[in-house]
């Protein structure tokens, strides 16, 4: 950080940041988790530490777009109607527009707006398909959902380690990179 502003600006977002968390989750810390387990996937996949450190704050600001979805959609327990789905996907874009606002951060904006694109091309924003997705938004979609299925949501109970592992798995070459799925199986289930 340069100045005072980049890191008064850094900790506003990583305030919103922890507030979104609040919004979606029942333990509020998915985007601090997933930037943790990022950034270990990131190291056992030999990333230069500049690039660690990107993907860990990529990641943690993830979801910083979700301050655009209105509470009623984000902790709605039933499945979304088009309109408010419509909403929901809008969120990567929101986020790398607000992270793309500041000089220094500016490069995790493609991270952002790319982590929920999925490795078959049926993802959003872009419907980008598999290396067209940058590896590490690649990473962050995997970490994410992991972190999501074993966390309570309103809508649903949390799934058990096991249970999230397996899906990560049968959904890997469909929804998420199978190179990164088996790096971060064996960065959860270092056995």
């Amino acid at each position: 950080m340069d100045t005072y502003a980049d890191e008064v600006w850094m900790q506003f977002l990583i305030n919103l940041s922890k507030y979104i968390d609040s919004r979606i989750s029942n333990a509020g810390k998915h985007s601090a988790k997933v930037a943790v387990w990022v950034r270990t996937t990131a190291r056992k996949m030999n990333f230069d530490e500049k690039k660690i450190q990107s993907i860990f704050w990529a990641a943690l600001l993830h979801d910083i777009g979700k301050i655009s979805v209105p509470d009623q959609i984000l902790r709605k327990n039933r499945p979304l109607n088009n309109q408010e789905w419509t909403m929901m996907k809008l969120h990567p874009t929101v986020g790398a527009n607000i992270v793309s606002s500041q000089k220094n951060i500016a490069h995790l904006a493609p991270i952002i707006h790319t982590h929920q694109e999925k490795f078959d091309g049926t993802g959003y924003p872009q419907g980008l398909y598999g290396d067209d997705i940058p590896l590490e938004a690649r990473i962050v979609s995997v970490v994410d959902a992991y972190d999501a299925m074993t966390d309570d949501r309103v809508y649903r109970k949390a799934r058990t380690h096991s249970e999230a592992i397996l899906e990560l798995k049968r959904m890997g070459g469909k929804h998420f990179d199978p190179m990164v799925v088996s790096v971060f199986v064996g960065v959860v289930n270092p056995n």
